[in-house]
């Protein structure tokens, strides 16, 4: 009885995995070499990628920026000058964002 559940649930995930694309390499793939819907998938796949990494690195320098300010204390002038690169940059990704969506 327990192996046949498990075949049965085999048979029903197997095909739903395949058809939704969760074996294909959209990462090694060339997306304008694909067509229908393996071609939306795989831009989709690379645009919420591209988002992904791009949070990544936004809260990397958001940590580096906490740790800048934490360093130089409470002094206004010394942050300013020693961490305005990090709220440079977090102010042109944020504003490049924007006019991207």
């Amino acid at each position: 009885m327990h192996h046949s559940l498990k075949l049965f649930m085999a048979a029903a995930i197997v095909p739903i995995m395949t058809s939704c694309g969760m074996f294909t390499h959209y990462e090694q793939e060339d997306c304008a070499t694909l067509t229908g819907k393996d071609a939306m998938r795989c831009v989709d796949y690379r645009q919420r990628k591209a988002h992904a990494d791009m949070s990544h690195e936004v809260s990397e320098l958001l940590k580096g920026y906490r740790q800048c300010i934490d360093k130089s204390g409470s002094d206004t002038e010394k942050v300013k000058a020693n961490c305005s690169m990090y709220r440079d940059v977090l102010q042109s990704i944020q504003v490049s964002s924007m006019s991207c969506s």
